[in-house]
């Protein structure tokens, strides 16, 4: 292999692991920026707009954001998510790689039953969030949740050795609520 093939082949896995990554979080898109160090736009709104159901997934092109603002260079999408225990978090998408996240849903949550309803559910630490959601729906007992937050009863480990959280957006008594709960500790919803 030539010193190009493989430069060219550590870039690709790089971007895939970028990409891959940064799947399952959770949380609000706070901003949004295309471009190079020293010549970023903002695209916010246009990154906005393709938020469909929670999910972001669009690739990161001048075409597809409508701004070039660095002709010829290769550029990055930095990308501003606040998640639900208020912390900001960035995530980095080399020009042509495709995005790919999950964030709070906007719409179709306006229950106005009192039960518990689970909207999303992630498991992990920073960069490795897993989504649980549909696990922790299949947990709701008699309109209540009670387990241990750990590898085996959220089963499956997306970080070892690392000291994970649960992050819980979900509704209650007909308001919207959220939660994070440390590994090794007790969930009790609600």
């Amino acid at each position: 292999m030539t010193k190009w093939q493989i430069t060219t082949l550590t870039g690709l896995v790089c971007t895939l692991l970028l990409a891959g990554s940064a799947l399952a979080q959770g949380g609000t898109l706070v901003a949004a920026e295309f471009g190079v160090p020293g010549r970023r736009a903002d695209v916010t709104p246009q990154v906005r707009s393709m938020i469909r159901d929670g999910v972001l997934r669009f690739e990161a092109t001048r075409q597809v954001l409508g701004v070039d603002p660095a002709p010829g260079r290769p550029k990055d999408l930095i990308i501003r998510i606040r998640h639900w225990d208020g912390d900001t978090q960035e995530y980095a998408f080399p020009e042509k790689s495709m995005v790919n996240l999950e964030l709070d849903p906007d719409a179709g949550y306006e229950f106005r039953e009192r039960g518990l309803h689970i909207m999303r559910a992630y498991y992990g630490s920073e960069g490795h969030f897993v989504n649980v959601t549909e696990r922790l729906r299949h947990m709701i007992d008699d309109g209540r949740i009670h387990t241990r937050v750990d590898n085996e009863h959220l089963g499956l480990d997306p970080d070892p050795h690392v000291h994970k959280v649960l992050r819980i957006l979900y509704w209650y008594q007909g308001e919207r609520r959220n939660i994070v709960v440390p590994e090794k500790t007790v969930l009790n919803l609600p």
